[in-house]
């Protein structure tokens, strides 16, 4: 079987909006996993089918690149393809589109195979790596390197786990963890639009766990550094950086 890209169409809704009426970042990333979902419920490796294996995908690892954010009611069009394999890491790219083919925003990721019950990490199951990579165009860069550390917290919240943040897994699901580490930001960030976001997914977290959620400057002030961390063990959850159109953060 071959693996070909697909092209999904998402409305922005009332509930996913800002106060200027632009679609936010977790909703964006929501869309893109919606659509991968889709593209691959068509080669018959969805979630639902690993499930039935008794395994899952995981997120490790996302790159976003925003040029335009969608308005309340737009539509819009999410492409995304199977770009390319390292060892255990697949790669899936995104291009975020307008009706008109106007380049909104792309993406690249990392994913990963787990193990549901044992909650490990397993190498790539022949019947994933068996799909022939058939990409329509040139893949964006791998999402490779490490991201630097935060050093010197200025913003920090307690993020207690609640039902909702759950998802299929059963682990708080991706777009929880971005609205966590936006959520810490002061007003005077967050009123400024968010240019670019990169995320590493280290570890899950689960029913009653509490998440602590820090933030800081990096090495420009239109640079901010994240960081989620397990309150019950110290554990790293996630690592973020994201890079905003501002002129000045302070703390």
């Amino acid at each position: 079987m071959k693996s070909y890209p697909g092209r999904s169409q998402f409305i922005a809704r009332s509930s996913e909006i800002d106060y200027q009426g632009n679609a936010t970042m977790p909703a964006l990333v929501s869309y893109m996993q919606e659509a991968a979902w889709e593209n691959t419920r068509s080669m018959g490796i969805s979630m639902y089918e690993l499930l039935e294996r008794g395994l899952t995908w995981v997120l490790q690892r996302m790159r976003v690149e925003m040029f335009r954010y969608p308005k309340h009611g737009e539509t819009i069009v999410v492409e995304t393809w199977a770009s390319g394999r390292e060892r255990v890491f697949l790669h899936r790219d995104f291009r975020i589109y307008s009706l008109e083919n106007e380049l909104l925003g792309q993406a690249t990721s990392v994913w990963l195979v787990m193990d549901v019950v044992k909650r490990q990490l397993v190498s790539v199951p022949d019947f994933i790596s068996e799909i022939e990579v058939v990409p329509n165009q040139e893949p964006l860069s791998f999402a490779k390197g490490k991201l630097p550390q935060l050093q010197e917290p200025q913003f920090r919240e307690q993020m207690p786990v609640r039902w909702h943040d759950i998802d299929l897994n059963r682990h708080v699901t991706n777009t929880r963890y971005l609205q966590w580490i936006l959520y810490t930001l002061p007003t005077e960030v967050l009123e400024q639009q968010l240019q670019e976001l990169d995320v590493i997914y280290k570890a899950e977290s689960l029913l009653g766990d509490t998440v602590i959620s820090e933030a800081g400057t990096g090495d420009t002030e239109t640079i901010v550094l994240h960081k989620l961390s397990s309150q019950q063990t110290g554990k790293e959850l996630v690592q973020a950086k994201t890079v905003w159109e501002l002129k000045k953060l302070e703390g």
